[in-house]
C-alpha cells in the first residue's frame, strides 16, 4: 500500500498527517530496534519532512534518512535527506552510486527537536525543502496531485556499540538499501 503524501494549503497540521513507523530491522540480532517515525507533506512552497527517533542517548553515527526518487527526467537520481542528533542536516543527490552533497538553499530551514513525551525521549527534526530548489536540481520534480514516486525512510547507525539498520518499507541491506528495489510507493493526495 502506498504511503500518502498530503498536499496541504494554509499551513501543515503535521500531527494529523499519516505517520510512517520504522519497524523493519531484518539484520538486528539483539533487541536494539529504535522506535522511529516520519511524515511528509507538501505545502504551496515546500516539501516538509519530519523525522524523529526515540533514543535516550543516541549512539555515535545515529541518523534518520529519507531517500526519494523525485525526478522524472532523471529516474536514477535520488534525494537523500539525513538528520542527525544535535540538529545536523545533510542533503545529497545520488546518481549511479555517486553522492553529491548539496548546499542547503535559501529558504531551507531545519527545526531540530528533542524532548520527552509519554512514549519516551526523542530527537529529530523538521526540514523545509523549497519546491523551487528541488525543481532546479534535476529538471523538475514529480509531485503533482495523483502522482507517485519511490522512496523510503531509514533509521541507521554504523557506530560500533549499537549498530542497526531499519526502514519503513523492507530494504535489501545485502545488495543496496538505497536502490529502487528497496523503495516503496509514495502517492501525492489532496488533504
Amino acid at each position: 500500500m502506498p504511503f500518502k503524501v498530503c498536499r496541504v494549503s494554509g499551513g501543515a497540521r503535521l500531527d494529523s498527517l499519516p505517520v510512517a513507523v520504522i519497524k523493519n530491522y531484518p539484520l538486528e540480532l539483539r533487541d536494539y530496534k529504535p522506535y522511529a517515525q516520519c511524515n511528509i507533506c507538501l505545502d504551496e512552497n515546500n516539501l516538509l519532512l519530519r523525522m524523529w527517533a526515540f533514543e535516550v542517548s543516541p549512539p555515535q553515527g545515529s541518523e534518520l534518512r529519507a531517500v526519494f526518487y523525485l525526478f522524472p527526467h532523471r529516474p536514477d537520481t535520488a534525494l537523500h535527506v539525513v538528520i542527525r542528533p544535535g540538529g545536523e542536516c545533510e542533503i545529497a543527490l545520488c546518481a549511479n552510486g555517486i553522492f553529491t552533497t548539496q548546499k542547503p538553499p535559501d529558504g531551507f530551514r531545519l527545526r531540530p527537536h528533542n524532548g520527552e513525551d509519554l512514549q519516551g525521549v526523542y530527537w529529530g527534526g523538521l526540514a523545509h525543502l523549497p519546491l523551487s530548489w528541488l525543481d532546479s536540481l534535476a529538471d523538475g520534480v514529480g509531485l503533482s496531485l495523483g502522482g507517485s514516486f519511490l522512496g523510503n525512510f531509514y533509521k541507521l547507525c554504523e557506530g560500533p556499540v549499537f549498530a542497526h539498520k531499519g526502514s519503513y518499507f523492507p530494504a535489501d541491506y545485502q545488495s543496496g538499501c538505497f536502490g529502487k528495489k528497496s523503495m516503496g510507493e509514495f502517492l501525492v493526495v489532496s488533504y
